[in-house]
């Protein structure tokens, strides 16, 4: 007899301890761990001197072909691009422009300033260039931002991307 309450004891202690092992495998699996959120790099609203900057957002895309880096508006319209054709070994800047005929503009990137000679093409403007130049890199850098300088004084600016330094480095 003594055996028999020792004997059910010890199974009413077990199944208590297999509940309690059962609450806490129930409790671990209803606590769900975050799901990470990433987050895009910042883009200026606005450049150092407080003048606002286009409106839209940097589309960054690789292949085996290439890779490129474009600018697009809020209405979804190309504004700037730079590309990197892997088979040529080239990276244009282009971005569109109503002249019709070759014309220089100047940019301004990361402090420096450079004439940029641009052709007709696609509807805009065209510029082969250099990716290995300070004045491009600078168009990878967080938080900043460029312009471009028509021959009429016109400016426009535009926020820089991380993802840009990728497109001049897949032709380098």
């Amino acid at each position: 007899m003594r055996s028999l309450i020792l004997l059910g004891s010890a199974a009413s202690l077990l199944a208590a301890c297999n509940s309690a092992q059962d609450a806490e495998d129930v409790a671990q699996e209803s606590i769900e761990a975050p799901v990470p959120e990433l987050t895009p790099a910042p883009l200026a609203t606005q450049a150092a001197d407080g003048t606002a900057v286009a409106l839209g957002t940097w589309d960054v895309s690789e292949a085996a072909s290439g890779a490129q880096a474009v600018f697009n508006s809020e209405d979804g319209t190309e504004l700037l691009a730079i590309r990197c054709d892997r088979l040529s070994g080239s990276v244009t800047m282009s971005f569109a422009a109503d002249d019709g005929v070759p014309v220089s503009y100047r940019l301004d990137a990361g402090g420096e300033a450079a004439r940029v000679d641009m052709i007709p093409a696609g509807g805009g403007l065209a510029a082969e260039i250099e990716p290995g130049l300070a004045i491009f890199h600078a168009f990878g850098e967080t938080g900043q931002t460029v312009s471009l300088t028509s021959p009429e004084g016109n400016i426009v600016q535009y926020p820089t991307h991380p993802g840009i330094s990728r497109v001049l480095y897949a032709c380098s």
